[in-house]
């Protein structure tokens, strides 16, 4: 078991979630070249010749992870504590988020008390109501639907916590069909690690993302066109343009997108 990990996990018909945690290691090498890093991922391939470990993801376990294709996002759940079983202290990136400077300050903030999140994100929304009578338990505690919702997009994570993310885990099904919200998973993450003298903080840390439409579809042609241009060259050269290749939009690329609202 390694002490520190970085670590994501990539799944889907959309290529761009694999490529999108490519790139994002490829940035982690180039401001920590030791970076360990790991990806639970059902296109392994994707991933030969790098540095970075490959951990397959068949249909049969996503499957399983989703409660039977019920909640995508417990397959996120579920990964991280496979992720975290191999590692001390763990941190998390969704596959839109990537770093723009050295990161690996966060292992200093991570133990069995304290974890960091990507933010707060403050009161759950309306459809939390529902679960305030229906008795719903993260692990003893009786959830009310108004506690504290914090976003999952960044996740640092001790190993001993592994008991308070399956607590979370299990607590994501009771709630399938009856919270009407894809961010059940975020919600009981947030819960298990702020409860029994456990904290939170946000990261603060230099990462980007491009998890809104617009910011979407402009890294999609980016990320396309740098492994298209540079996908055959050696790592160490993929590592090198990465670092200096931009995926976040300049006035310009705005002024191209101004018919979309959600920038």
């Amino acid at each position: 078991m390694g002490l520190d990990s970085f670590g994501y996990v990539a799944f889907g018909k959309d290529e761009l979630y694999a490529r999108g945690a490519l790139f994002s290691a490829l940035r982690l090498l180039h401001y920590r070249p030791s970076a360990k890093i790991k990806v639970l991922t059902d296109r392994p391939s994707i991933f030969d010749g790098y540095p970075i470990e490959a951990i397959e993801l068949t249909a049969k376990k996503k499957a399983e992870m989703s409660f039977g294709d019920r909640y995508i996002f417990g397959i996120k759940a579920a990964g991280i504590i496979q992720l975290l079983q191999r590692c001390d202290r763990l941190f998390f990136m969704d596959t839109d988020m990537y770093p723009v400077g050295d990161i690996s300050s966060c292992f200093s903030r991570i133990s069995p008390s304290h974890s960091i999140m990507r933010k707060s994100e403050g009161t759950p929304k309306a459809p939390y109501r529902a679960i305030a009578d229906k008795g719903f338990l993260l692990g003893d505690y009786k959830l009310t639907g108004s506690e504290p919702m914090w976003n999952s997009g960044v996740l640092g994570v001790h190993n001993s916590n592994l008991p308070a993310l399956t607590d979370a885990y299990h607590a994501i099904e009771q709630m399938i069909g009856v919270v009407k919200a894809h961010t059940t998973e975020q919600f009981c993450i947030g819960v298990a690690l702020s409860r029994d003298g456990r904290t939170i903080s946000r990261h603060r840390l230099p990462i980007r993302n491009y998890n809104t439409r617009g910011r979407k579809l402009f890294a999609r042609r980016r990320l396309e066109a740098f492994f298209a241009g540079n996908g055959h060259l050696g790592v160490s050269q993929q590592i090198e343009r990465a670092a200096r290749y931009r995926l976040w939009r300049a006035p310009i690329d705005l002024w191209k997108q101004r018919d979309i609202w959600h920038f």
